[in-house]
């Protein structure tokens, strides 16, 4: 469909009920007269724009205000159910989705296994768009009512055209599959793609008091399977060159390579060989099987001496890494998540202890979303892409 010409009278009511519609999204609940003296519309113009918007499900009648004289006028609102936003988190073992109303309330959430064994490209597109079409279906709503999907991608993304590299494992292989070209081919919504941890730093930085203002720094530093981190600055995720920012996993520490001795196979190598040092009874918790990183976060909070030695030295490496990064960014919070990070009552403290000797020392915390860090990010992505395409269609 051609642009209207900017003087016709079907786009100047357009452009009227898009007036109406911001001040309403931005300004909330507000009467007629509100929303003519706000916009400087006449009060016809605003009747006859309030009537259209209602007609098209994007605004409702609340109930009435309560004036002190004279009649009680209506309050008008933006209907956040009127369209929804998708938001996915592809894990080397599970996909989390998420189904958003525009106020970007998650209204239905689902949880999946990965299918076991490396996939086909056809068998992840076919994977990937029948998790989500569920996930539709269990809400009850059709692809027309989606505005916007976006997809965390467990692997560096390019923003300049969206090609997928670093997958981690078992992903690899799935690189071009997951690029936003041939994503956007699979669903019949606009789509965006992006590293999951950003979006993770994302969703948190929507907590803190810099985000109100649009501002502040933040690192979020993922430690589980792997390793990563996401960077916001000024309120804006970095991506840096290539969208390469955050790729932690390659620092190097006193210890050797970051990734090597943070993870969860580094913390477990950790744990064999402080183990492997102490003289210890038979009976004893370390030299039992089946040692994972679980069960090491329960000892050291039944307070296991051994168990909280293999923490304290796994800390002291965490501050470092933490320490050399402040030295380029100096975030003002640093929060961490993944399955390792999450665990807070036993890190933060220990960091705070090892952190001294920053001039300027951020503040920490571990994820409030925990494992829907990334699916948040998401939804917030696609609900701001659900924005742009509802304000876009506008002018068409």
């Amino acid at each position: 469909m051609k642009n209207q010409s900017a003087g016709t009278p079907r786009a100047m009511r357009n452009l009227n009920e898009l007036l109406i519609l911001n001040e309403i999204i931005g300004g909330g609940p507000q009467s007629r007269a509100d929303l003519s003296r706000q916009t400087g519309l006449s009060k016809p113009t605003v009747s006859s724009a309030i009537t259209h918007l209602i007609g098209r499900g994007l605004v409702r009648e609340t109930g009435r205000a309560d004036n002190s004289q004279g009649r009680k006028a209506t309050w008008l609102e933006f209907n956040t159910h009127c369209f929804y936003a998708a938001g996915v988190d592809l894990g080397a073992t599970r996909i989390r989705m998420a189904l958003a109303d525009m106020g970007g309330q998650i209204v239905q959430y689902q949880q999946l296994a990965m299918p076991e064994g490396s996939l086909t490209d056809i068998e992840f597109q076919t994977f990937l768009v029948e998790s989500l079409e569920g996930l539709l279906k269990e809400y009850g709503v059709a692809w027309d009512r989606i505005k916007a999907a976006a997809i965390g991608i467990p692997g560096v993304v390019d923003p300049a055209g969206g090609e997928v590299s670093r997958l981690v494992s078992p992903l690899k292989g799935l690189e071009t599959t997951l690029e936003l070209a041939n994503l956007t081919r699979l669903f019949p919504v606009p789509v965006i793609t992006e590293n999951d941890v950003n979006l993770a730093a994302l969703a948190e930085h929507s907590l803190t008091g810099d985000a109100a203002g649009g501002g502040g720094s933040l690192l979020y530093f993922s430690l589980g399977e792997g390793t990563g981190g996401g960077i916001i600055i000024d309120g804006a995720i970095y991506r840096g060159l290539g969208g390469g920012a955050g790729e932690l996993a390659n620092m190097r520490l006193s210890a050797g390579r970051l990734e090597d001795v943070l993870s969860a196979k580094g913390l477990l190598r950790l744990t064999s060989a402080i183990t492997g040092e102490q003289d210890k009874k038979p009976d004893s918790y370390s030299s039992e099987p089946g040692i994972s990183p679980e069960r090491l976060f329960e000892e050291v909070r039944k307070g296991d001496p051994v168990a909280q030695s293999v923490m304290d030295v796994y800390s002291g490496m965490l501050a470092e890494a933490l320490t050399n990064i402040c030295a380029v960014i100096a975030p003002d919070s640093i929060v961490l998540g993944g399955g390792l990070g999450s665990n807070g009552d036993v890190l933060l403290h220990r960091l705070e202890a090892r952190l001294t000797g920053l001039d300027r020392k951020p503040r920490l915390a571990v994820s409030c979303h925990r494992e829907r860090d990334v699916v948040t990010g998401a939804i917030q992505i696609a609900v701001q892409a659900a924005f742009r395409r509802l304000r876009e269609e506008w002018t068409l």
